[in-house]
C-alpha cells in the first residue's frame, strides 16, 4: 500500500475541519430561521389585531337553544323567521319597552293630582248682557286662536253703537263750526274768544267719540267694524266672541237661548300641552325640596310610562293635620295623556326616589323556553324576530320589571308571542 505523504495528509485534515464548521453554521442558521418563524406565528395568533386599537367584544352569555356558533353572531340573539301569513294569523302586536320608577331607589313616593296649568287657562267672557244665540264648540273640543266660539245678542251693544253714531255726527258739526269760526276771525267778523270756545267744544266732541269707540271695542266689536260704522242701518245687536288662545274647552257654562248678565264666563279654554301635578311633601323632607328639583310621575293608566317634570312651587304653609306641604310639579303632557283630576304617583328626585328607573314589559310578552324566560324582539325585517333571554322581577299590575336583558326603547312582541314560542319549539325540538 502506498503511503500518503505527511504534507498532503495535513492538508486533507484541515479541509475536513473547514467542511465541518460550514455544516455547523448552516444548521445554526436554519434553526434561527425556524425560531423566528415560530415566534412570528405565536405573535400572529395571540396578539389582538384590527389596527386602530379597537376593543375586543366581551363574551356573551349563551341563551337557550344557542350553540357555540350561534352565540358568536353579532347580535347574540337567535332569530326566528316566519311567513307573512303566520304574522297575520298570530295577530302580532309590537310595543316599545317602557319604564317605571325603581322600587329599590330608596326614596319615598307620594300621591298627587293632575291640575290644569293656570297660567295657560283663559276664560271666554261676555262683557255685555243679553241672549246667547249660539255656542260652537263642545266640552273637550279643541279650538284655534281667534275662532268664533259664541254669539251674544245684546241691547246694550245696540245702544252703545247708537250713542257712538250720535257723538260722531256731533263731532262732524263741531269740525264745520270750528272751520267757519276760523274764517270769520280771519276777516274780523268773529272774536278770538268765540274761536277758543269752538276749539274747546271740538276737543270735547273728539274725546266723547274716542271714549265711545273704545267702549265698542271692549264690548267685542272689531276695530274694522267700528271704523265702517257710519249710519243706523249698520247697527247690529250681535257680538261674536273669539277664542283668546288655542287649546281645549275645559268648561262650558251656557247653552244657546240662555239670558246672561254682563261679565259672564261662557267657556274656558286651556292649553293642556303642559299641566301641573300637586303632591304632598312631608315636613321632614321640606328642606330637600326646592324650585327646580326633578320629579317623576307615574300613573296606573300608563304602567310603562314615566313623565318627568320640575318643581315650580312649594307651599309656604304646612297643613297642621297631615304635617305636609303642597309641591307643584310642572311637566309636559304630550297627547294630553294626563287628564285633569287624575291621581298619580310622585317621586321627588331630591329625595333619591327618582335616582333610577327599570324597564318593564307586559306579562303577555314573556315566554318560557326550557328553563329560561325570553321575549321576542322585532328586527328590521317584519318576518324575522330575535329571541332574547332576560331576567325579570316580581309581577306588578300585569308587568314584569326587567333586571337584565332589555333596555327602555326596545321593541318587543306583546301579543302573538305564544305563537312565536310554538314555532320556535317546532324548529328546535331539542330546545
Amino acid at each position: 500500500m502506498n503511503e500518503i505523504p505527511e504534507g498532503k495528509q495535513t492538508e486533507r485534515n484541515a479541509s475536513a475541519r473547514v467542511e465541518r464548521r460550514r455544516a455547523k453554521t448552516a444548521i445554526v442558521a436554519v434553526v434561527a430561521v425556524v425560531a423566528v418563524a415560530a415566534v412570528a406565528l405565536l405573535l400572529w395568533l395571540f396578539i389582538p389585531r384590527g389596527g386602530g386599537g379597537q376593543p375586543v367584544p366581551a363574551p356573551r352569555t349563551i341563551g337557550p337553544d344557542q350553540n357555540a356558533n350561534q352565540a358568536s353572531n353579532t347580535s347574540g340573539d337567535s332569530t326566528l323567521t316566519i311567513t307573512p301569513e303566520q304574522v297575520h294569523r298570530a295577530g302580532i302586536k309590537i310595543e316599545t319597552v317602557g319604564e317605571r320608577v325603581s322600587t329599590d331607589a330608596g326614596g319615598q313616593q307620594t300621591t298627587g293630582i293632575v291640575q290644569p296649568n293656570s297660567y295657560r287657562e283663559t276664560p271666554v267672557m261676555s262683557l255685555v248682557a243679553g241672549i246667547v244665540r249660539s255656542v260652537g264648540p263642545e266640552l273637550g273640543q279643541s279650538v284655534r286662536k281667534g275662532q268664533i266660539i259664541a254669539v251674544v245678542s245684546s241691547n246694550d251693544l245696540a245702544e252703545a253703537q247708537t250713542k257712538y253714531l250720535a257723538a260722531f255726527a256731533e263731532l262732524e258739526e263741531h269740525h264745520k263750526h270750528h272751520a267757519r269760526t276760523e274764517k270769520l276771525v280771519a276777516i274780523g267778523a268773529a272774536s278770538r274768544e268765540e274761536l277758543e270756545m269752538a276749539t274747546t267744544k271740538l276737543k270735547a266732541a273728539e274725546s266723547d267719540v274716542a271714549n265711545l269707540r273704545q267702549r265698542l271695542l271692549l264690548l267685542g266689536l272689531s276695530s274694522q267694524r267700528v271704523n265702517t260704522l257710519r249710519s243706523t242701518s249698520q247697527i247690529s245687536s250681535e257680538v261674536s266672541l273669539p277664542s283668546p288662545t288655542f287649546g281645549t274647552v275645559t268648561s262650558r257654562t251656557v247653552n244657546s237661548g240662555e239670558v246672561i248678565e254682563a261679565n259672564k264666563e261662557l267657556l274656558r279654554v286651556t292649553d293642556l300641552s303642559s299641566v301641573w301635578v300637586v303632591g304632598q311633601v312631608y315636613e321632614k323632607d321640606l328642606g330637600k325640596i326646592h324650585i327646580g328639583s326633578g320629579a317623576s310621575i307615574t300613573a296606573d293608566a300608563y304602567p310603562g310610562r314615566v313623565f318627568r317634570g320640575q318643581v315650580s312651587y312649594v307651599d309656604p304653609k304646612v297643613d297642621p293635620q297631615t304635617r305636609t306641604a303642597q309641591a307643584r310639579i310642572e311637566l309636559a303632557n304630550p297627547g294630553q295623556q294626563l287628564k285633569i283630576g287624575m291621581y298619580v304617583n310622585v317621586a321627588f328626585g331630591a329625595l333619591a326616589s327618582t335616582a333610577s328607573t327599570v324597564p318593564v314589559v307586559p306579562v303577555s310578552a314573556v315566554q318560557n323556553v326550557g328553563n329560561h324566560q325570553v321575549v321576542f324582539v322585532a328586527t328590521g325585517d317584519p318576518n324575522v324576530f330575535a329571541m332574547r333571554p332576560l331576567r325579570v322581577g316580581p309581577e306588578t299590575n300585569g308587568y314584569f320589571p326587567v333586571l337584565e336583558g332589555l333596555s327602555v326603547g326596545d321593541r318587543i312582541v306583546t301579543e302573538g308571542s305564544f305563537m312565536l314560542r310554538a314555532e320556535w319549539l317546532k324548529s328546535h325540538p331539542n330546545g
